[in-house]
């Protein structure tokens, strides 16, 4: 097991990750109170909900499981955990579990986060994109039809626990999906670790063991490094958003249904690189190196053919990154070397997007 902390200006956040912990992990230092509420959705609770009362069975425990899906990240699904939450006559000495994947992580941590005013969290998190990304450094809430994450807020919890043997359970689709945060961080990060990931990447799918706690505590140690310089994401933690414009954009387009968080930023991914190369920030090999990486590991690069490029400049129009009336892009100058942009004009990102409409 490691122990990766995350600090804030005032809070010191444990990441313990390793495989099993969470058979037997003493989770006694982080919950102060009687009352334990686990919030899981219908696919992870079949599978890891007995086992995580277990971790908390000296305590009052109690769940709430929700439907599994993007689609069901909005307003009617945080009602029902409000309601739930009243309806059991919980109060500000409640612990909140949240044991699933990004949907129910982000989802959760805004429940926590604004009933009454602020209970206590942990996250326990059950894909490969949670425990590289969502899970890390506080951002939380919900889906707008307008665009993704557009209601929401900043929860940091007080523990998470990512538990590697979860991933074997894990679709396969979930699992890619999961890849497109991880190889992101090679690129806005770490080009040692972006050949790791080439040298390395039938190993990865094989889950095997190593490969996995370097893939994970590696992202996790650079999300929590950007984290603490830059909490609320004034500067450099902006750079996480690579792929992440276009992404949410391609998502909002499909109304969240038939395509994953991870399937959309991998094809925001190349279409930032493409556009890197276009402006002749890499050269034309960086961004073959980059397009081969997000295939080699069965990723999509091409928008899905329903999207047109109207509805993607409209959904990009609501994008929560916008400043000043202007879309924020991630960019590359080199692998490794991330960096924001806001000249980019909407009519170079329509006609740019027409070439990736599959």
């Amino acid at each position: 097991m490691k122990k990766i902390i995350l600090k804030t200006s005032d809070l010191h956040v444990p990441i313990h990750v390793g495989k099993y912990i969470l058979k037997d992990f003493d989770v006694s230092k982080y919950v102060s109170n009687k009352d334990v509420l686990i919030i899981t959705n219908s696919r992870v609770g079949k599978l890891y909900l007995n086992r995580t009362k277990q971790l908390f069975k000296k305590y009052n425990v109690d769940s709430l499981v929700l439907p599994d899906g993007e689609k069901y990240k909005n307003n009617e699904t945080l009602k029902k955990i409000y309601n739930y939450i009243i309806r059991k006559q919980y109060d500000r000495s409640l612990t909140i579990v949240a044991l699933g994947g990004g949907v129910i992580g982000d989802m959760v941590a805004f429940a926590a986060d604004t009933f009454m005013r602020g209970v206590s969290l942990i996250h326990i998190p059950t894909t490969l994109l949670a425990q590289v990304d969502s899970s890390i450094g506080g951002k939380c809430g919900i889906n707008h039809t307008s665009g993704k994450n557009l209601i929401g807020s900043f929860k940091h919890p007080k523990l998470v626990l990512i538990d590697t043997s979860v991933l074997k359970t894990l679709p396969k689709s979930e699992f890619l999906a999961g890849m497109a945060e991880v190889i992101k961080y090679g690129l806005i990060k770490n080009k040692k670790f972006f050949d790791f990931l080439n040298s390395n990447y039938k190993e990865i799918f094989k889950l095997n063991d190593d490969c996995l706690m370097k893939v994970i505590t590696t992202c996790v140690s650079t999300k929590a490094q950007i984290v603490k310089e830059d909490e609320l994401e004034g500067s450099v933690r902006a750079l996480l958003n690579f792929g992440h414009t276009f992404g949410h954009a391609i998502e909002a387009s499909k109304n969240y249904k038939g395509i994953l968080h991870g399937e959309a930023v991998s094809i925001g991914m190349n279409m930032a690189a493409a556009i890197s190369a276009d402006q002749e920030l890499i050269t034309h090999e960086e961004y073959c190196e980059i397009e081969d990486m997000i295939l080699r590991l069965g990723l999509p690069t091409q928008i899905p053919s329903k999207i047109s490029s109207t509805m993607l400049m409209k959904h990009l129009g609501h994008d929560k990154k916008k400043i000043s009336g202007k879309n924020r892009f991630i960019l590359l100058n080199k692998i490794e070397e991330a960096f924001i942009s806001d000249q980019l004009e909407n009519k170079y990102l329509k006609e740019l997007s027409k070439n990736f409409i599959s």
